[in-house]
């Protein structure tokens, strides 16, 4: 897991990086190890806090089209891993996914995936969001803001945590009947439109 932590750090964070000194920027990656390190209560606890990850093939390509001062072992893993696909599908619209062995974290970064790579599933994923009640979403969005996610990504990530449960939310933000049955009617379309999905794909 420290590996494919590692591996994925620095395209990751430049996606979509809560810190705005990082995300969209070719930053060092022991500035930034130092700066999480800050924020963590002085230690850098990064590969113990993430256990999944995806980046959309053209944010790769952006990353690495320029000189990376401290380029390493885990940027020509990542850039190998590009160069390879964009050879064989002769595009960057392709989509790159890590993550440990557990199925929800896996279905998780495929919702992601499919966010990305498939209009229809966006549309509707977009349109399930739409539907939840202004004080639900405030207390989601809360608890991916705890989690360390930006607002660029918000839609993205309430969609894929939804669709798989949203455990942190159940677990931190007592919800009252309205907002239950709101979460529960906009979970089950969510799941429901990734099912037709899911059965195609291997996991």
């Amino acid at each position: 897991m420290y590996d494919l932590t590692m591996t994925f750090c620095r395209v990751q964070e430049f996606y979509e990086s809560p810190y705005k000194e990082i995300r969209g920027k070719r930053f060092n990656l022991l500035e930034f190890m130092a700066l999480y390190s800050r924020k963590n209560e002085g230690s850098f606890t990064y590969p113990l806090d993430w256990g999944g990850f995806n980046v959309p093939g053209p944010v790769v390509t952006e990353l690495y089209d320029t000189f990376i001062e401290d380029f390493n072992f885990y940027d020509d893993i990542i850039t190998t891993i590009h160069d390879r696909i964009v050879s064989e599908i002769k595009s960057n619209h392709y989509y790159l996914i890590g993550s440990n062995s557990d199925t929800t974290t896996i279905e998780h970064e495929c919702c992601h995936a499919l966010y990305f790579l498939d209009n229809e599933y966006k549309k509707k994923a977009d349109t399930a969001i739409k539907r939840l009640h202004g004080s639900l979403r405030k207390k989601a969005e809360d608890a991916l803001y705890g989690l360390g996610y930006c607002k660029l990504v918000m839609n993205d990530e309430l969609q894929a945590y939804i669709t798989t449960d949203f455990n942190l939310l159940k677990a931190n933000k007592k919800l009252n009947k309205k907002e239950q049955a709101n979460y529960d009617s906009v979970s089950k379309e969510l799941k429901e439109n990734f099912k037709n999905y899911k059965e195609k794909i291997k996991i």
